[in-house]
C-alpha cells in the first residue's frame, strides 16, 4: 500500500519560522542589553570609586564639627547609594548572562 503524505501547511511552517526568527532576535537583544549593561556598570564604577576615595581623604583634614564635614558625609552617603545601585545592576546583568547561557545550551 502506498502512503500519501498530506502536503505541509505552508502557513504553519511560515508561522513557526517567524517564531524562531523572533526568538533569535530577542536572544540577540538580550545578549546586547547584557553587554551594554556590563559596560555601563564598569564605566560608572571607576569615577564613583574615585569620588569615594577623595571624600575619605578630604574627611581626614576636615574639622570635627565643621559644615564642610557635614557636606562630605552627606556626599559619602550619596556615593554609597550609587554603589548599591551599581551592585543591583551588576546582579541583574549577571542574571541576564546566565539566561543567555541557558538559552544557548537549550538550543543545542
Amino acid at each position: 500500500m502506498i502512503e500519501l503524505n498530506p502536503p505541509k501547511d505552508t502557513a504553519t511552517s511560515r508561522s513557526k519560522s517567524r517564531k524562531v526568527k523572533t526568538g533569535l532576535r530577542q536572544y540577540k537583544k538580550l545578549a546586547c542589553m547584557g553587554k551594554i549593561s556590563a559596560g555601563i556598570i564598569n564605566d560608572l564604577s571607576s569615577p564613583i570609586d574615585s569620588a569615594n576615595r577623595f571624600i575619605n581623604l578630604t574627611l581626614q583634614t576636615a574639622g570635627e564639627n565643621s559644615q564642610s564635614r557635614e557636606f562630605l558625609l552627606e556626599s559619602k552617603e550619596g556615593i554609597r547609594r550609587a554603589l548599591q545601585l551599581l551592585r543591583k545592576l551588576n546582579n541583574y546583568a549577571k542574571k541576564i548572562e546566565r539566561q543567555i547561557v541557558e538559552i544557548s545550551t537549550d538550543a543545542k
